[in-house]
């Protein structure tokens, strides 16, 4: 009687022999080989997560370490091009909830320094088996759909479908189906994918690295390789260290709808977002629980009035030293017949305001009833129906709208506002953020701190913001000018408030 092991060789030998005569597509792949040209991409690759639990048979998984596996089978020919900086199998934090949508993972490899993200799917699977005397008959059959996004930009910049199947009449007793699949479908999906998608890669570098400095500069926001320059912008943005304590009693809501479903995009605006909810937590001493960060279509006029009108008010009402920020990047819009300011959901329309938008009166007023210490709102955003983060209903006219009243008796709330009620707010491309809120944020780095004392108050902001989008926005030829509401003399002694203490 055969022993195990003889048994496994034999099957491995009978097996090489069978592949080599009958010759299909479903051959186990060489050693993956890739021709490194002479252009390196001086950039760090992350494989991300693989979703496998299409993988099944007989209503099982068919492997519980599939993902891993997938995931290393990517890793291993993109080392060995030798091309990258870096290649690095993406690590995410457990969670009990399920699994994190696609904006969190890449966040999680924008804080660990990725570049590229490679994500896979299988789409469909198919196994037949038969039984395993004498012979186990296999027919194994794997879509697999393989994504590769900039980082930076959020943004998919490749993409590539693979089929593989193996059908192939095994012999004896000991093959399994976990093996068929990691031994010949996966390698087979990944030899036909890497290779095509370093090619792309190396050309687009490439073609980035040969462009004028201006041309570069204009379609960094959506070429694969605007991440360089984003990488820098990141940077230079750093929350700065600070001597503010842990604030136990502070609140904040951040919203960035960057992807509207039916309205055109804001640019930029789920990055000023989370770069706002970083300078939050890391040097104004919020703590990240008491951080709500909505983006994109999570930002619906329900979940907006439930962190407005109960969240805020629930968390805020037991603490006389309570303070609250709220942030908003996104659209905005005027309605004509009421003559009143909408902040724009993810699925608002702007011909339907009063239903799917939220009243910006409202929410100032919603604020000032707060039993909040402090209250500071800043809107990236405008109302004039006349461009940037404004539109308005078809067949409309640009209006001028005026929010300032709601605010002029409040006692506690300071708005900074992006720009003048005709004015439109821009995105600095530069930059690869708001105008208004790129100055606002280099303000609480230190920059407003103009009597050089160590705190950045109220009015040295306002005057650092409204400064320096005024001088970028004549570069840009239009008119911005941010506005401090309710003006500072209504607001007295609230101007000296201190925003940020620095040391």
């Amino acid at each position: 009687m055969m022993s195990a092991g003889s048994c496994r060789r034999m099957w491995s030998l009978w097996l090489a022999v069978a592949l080599a005569f009958e010759g299909c597509a479903s051959e186990k792949p060489a050693n993956l080989s890739l021709r490194v040209k002479d252009q390196d991409v001086p950039v760090v690759i992350a494989v991300g997560p693989m979703d496998v639990s299409a993988v099944t048979y007989d209503g099982n998984p068919v492997s519980a370490d599939l993902e891993a596996t997938i995931q290393q089978m990517y890793v291993d020919p993109l080392k060995r091009t030798g091309i990258f900086k870096e290649v690095k199998v993406l690590k995410l934090p457990p969670r009990s909830d399920g699994k994190a949508d696609s904006e969190e993972i890449l966040a999680q490899a924008r804080d660990q320094q990725a570049d590229l993200l490679i994500m896979g799917e299988v789409k469909e699977f198919e196994a037949k088996v038969g039984l395993p005397l004498p012979r186990s008959t296999y027919d194994v059959r794997m879509n697999f759909l393989t994504n590769l996004y900039n980082v930076h930009s959020r943004k998919q910049v490749w993409r590539k479908a693979d089929t593989a199947r193996v059908s192939r009449t095994e012999w004896p007793l000991d093959s399994k189906l976990k093996e068929i699949i990691e031994t010949y479908v996966v390698p087979s999906i990944v030899a036909g994918t890497v290779s095509p998608m370093v090619n792309h890669v190396q050309t687009a570098y490439a073609h980035n690295v040969g462009q004028s400095k201006a041309t570069a500069a204009e379609e960094a926001a959506t070429s694969m390789f605007g991440g360089a320059e984003l990488a820098k912008i990141d940077a230079e943005l750093l929350p700065p260290a600070t001597n503010n304590p842990p604030r136990d009693h502070a609140f904040a809501v951040v919203v960035g709808v960057e992807n509207y479903r039916d309205l055109p995009m804001v640019d930029y605006a789920t990055r000023d977002a989370e770069t706002i909810k970083n300078y939050l937590i890391k040097s104004m001493g919020y703590m990240e629980q008491n951080v709500v960060l909505l983006k994109n279509d999570r930002v619906t006029g329900s979940q907006l009035a439930a962190r407005f009108e109960r969240w805020l008010p629930t968390q805020v009402k037991n603490y006389s030293d309570a303070e609250v920020f709220v942030y908003y990047a996104g659209h905005g819009a005027p309605d004509p017949n009421t003559n009143q300011a909408f902040l724009v959901p993810y699925d608002g329309d702007p011909a339907f305001l009063e239903t799917t938008g939220y009243p910006v009166n409202k929410l100032y007023s919603i604020l000032s009833d707060l039993p909040a210490k402090r209250i500071t709102v800043a809107l990236d955003t405008c109302f004039s129906g006349s461009g940037g983060r404004s539109v308005i209903a078809k067949g409309t006219r640009p209006m001028l709208i005026t929010v300032e009243s709601p605010l002029v008796n409040s006692r506690n709330m300071v708005v900074f506002t992006a720009t003048g009620a005709n004015q439109i707010s821009s995105a600095y491309r530069e930059k690869r953020h708001g105008l208004f809120t790129y100055y606002f944020l280099k303000g609480l780095q230190g920059e407003a701190d103009g009597n050089q004392d160590g705190v950045v108050d109220v009015e040295e902001l306002d005057a650092f913001v409204r400064s320096g989008v005024q001088t970028v926005a004549r570069r840009m030829n239009v008119e911005q000018s941010p506005q401090l509401l309710p003006g500072a003399d209504l607001l007295g002694p609230k101007v000296k408030d201190t925003v940020l203490q620095l040391r």
